[in-house]
Formats: C-alpha cells, sequence, structure tokens
C-alpha cells in the first residue's frame, strides 16, 4: 500500500466530507489523517464548515466533533470489512480451484485407469 503526504491528503479530504472517497484512496487518507495531527485538524476545520452551513441553513443541532470521529470510524469499518470480502473471494477461488484440480484429476484416473 502506497502512502500519501499531506499534499495529497488536503487533495482528498472534500471528498472524503462528502462521501466520494472509496477504495485504496479512502484507505490512505484515513491512514494518514490518524498519523498526521496537523491532517487532521485541516480535516476537523474543513468538516466543520461545511457541516455547520448545511446544518445551519436548515436549522438543525451542531455536534459536528463528534459526528467527525464516527465518521471516520465508520469509514475505517467499512474499509475493514471491504478488505475482509476481498480475503474471504481470494479463499473460495482457492478452494475452488482445488476442487476442480482433484475432480479433473480423479475423472482421470477413473477414466483412464491411471492411480494419482
Amino acid at each position: 500500500m502506497e502512502y500519501i503526504d499531506c499534499r495529497q491528503c488536503e487533495q482528498h479530504m472534500n471528498s472524503f466530507i462528502d462521501n466520494k472517497l472509496v477504495g485504496e484512496n479512502l484507505w490512505q487518507f484515513l491512514t494518514h489523517v490518524e498519523q498526521c495531527s496537523e491532517c487532521f485538524e485541516e480535516l476537523e476545520i474543513r468538516y466543520l464548515i461545511a457541516e455547520a452551513i448545511g446544518r445551519f441553513e436548515n436549522g438543525e443541532s451542531i455536534n459536528l466533533r463528534n459526528e467527525l470521529y464516527k465518521k471516520i470510524r465508520m469509514s475505517k469499518k467499512a474499509m475493514y470489512f471491504h478488505y475482509f470480502n476481498e480475503d474471504v473471494r481470494r479463499i473460495l477461488k482457492i478452494i475452488s480451484l482445488i476442487i476442480i484440480v482433484y475432480e479433473l484429476f480423479g475423472f482421470t484416473s477413473l477414466f483412464f485407469g491411471i492411480a494419482f
């Protein structure tokens, strides 16, 4: 996995806030934000401003800091689930291949009388 620098992280902040950051970019972004206090602070400011403006216009309550932490946690959980599913798919492909090879050689030994 490649790591991103602060400049790249800042480029992804608005996409993260708008729920448009996905896949490897999301994982790299979350990893960087957790390790870089400056980028986390910048994300927090951008998130608070964007959400506050939207909520102010709608007359909703504002408790955004906790919501940002929750958004980061939920995004990480989604990424863990995504990578877990990819691992499960890889394992199932390997099992399928083993079954195919076993069936192929099992069929061959019955058909040609060859013992493996």
